[in-house]
């Protein structure tokens, strides 16, 4: 009689191991799965500190860079744009020029033009003056601010020469008294519109080659921060067969215990 009270104590102690060693293994299973199974859904490895702190840390460092190269891009585009835009309103503001050097021309050689013909040439080239300076100011550029030429006109009480300041918006009445100044204000404003357009394509080649270079580093961060943050498919995959099987290995051990139990139970009755 004493020895039934042993064997039932025997048999339930070694049934409590195989509960405990089944239940903690169907928890590591289902664990592993969730977790597998979070990774697959999100396509991050890391979906919080306590996955990976340190990968973490370094995946949020790695972010913030890439988002400050991103917002250096998008600021050198757009200087680009608008860039490209300035230089060729320069580009048509220079064909212009050429066109009011012509007038210039052939208003210079009046002797064989009619009246029509001289007057037609005047409002042509105070149009094409006009043209020019709203191409320039829609560029927003000051560019002709300064090109000035000057012509003496006399002199002071002291025998000092007197000058006579003449800009762009000066060239219809120029052209008509001192064709040979008027097209040197053009040759000046030429001059200075292709030094304009010149430091325009410097600037462009500069803000090329550091967006060609915070480019190549984006790429390069984007690719560290997927190794360190995202999910590999293959290695999920693998994650959840393996909880799979320890999940039918350890419901295999829970059914053990449940049938040990039984039969012992069956045999003491």
């Amino acid at each position: 009689m004493l020895a039934q009270p042993r064997i039932i104590s025997d048999v339930f102690s070694m049934t409590q191991g195989l509960f405990s060693s089944g239940l903690n293994g169907l928890n590591r299973a289902n664990d592993l799965f969730a977790r597998s199974s979070e990774r697959l859904a999100t396509g991050l490895r890391i979906n919080r500190g306590s996955d990976d702190p340190a990968g973490l840390i370094a995946s949020e460092a790695l972010g913030a860079r890439q988002s400050e190269l991103g917002a250096r891009i998008r600021v050198l585009d757009r200087a680009t744009l608008e860039s490209n835009i300035t230089e060729g309103a320069l580009g048509a503001a220079q064909s212009t020029l050429s066109g009011i050097s012509s007038l210039i021309v052939q208003g210079a050689n009046d002797g064989g033009l009619t009246g029509t013909e001289s007057r037609a040439i005047d409002s042509s080239l105070s149009h094409a003056v006009q043209g020019l300076q709203r191409i320039v100011d829609s560029a927003g550029s000051d560019v002709l601010d300064d090109v000035s030429v000057q012509e003496q006109v006399g002199t002071d009480g002291f025998g000092d020469p007197i000058y006579e300041t003449y800009r762009i918006s000066d060239l219809p009445e120029l052209a008509e008294s001192n064709p040979e100044l008027a097209q040197e204000l053009v040759d000046e404003a030429s001059s200075a519109i292709a030094e304009r357009r010149a430091e325009i394509g410097a600037e462009q080649l500069s803000d090329e080659a550091v967006a060609r270079a915070s480019e190549t580093e984006a790429i390069n961060i984007a690719s560290a921060r997927s190794a360190i943050r995202d999910s590999d498919f293959a290695t999920e995959v693998a994650n959840q067969t393996r909880a799979s099987i320890l999940s039918k290995a350890s419901i295999q051990v829970l059914r053990i215990g449940q049938d040990i139990n039984r039969d012992v139970l069956n045999l003491l009755a």
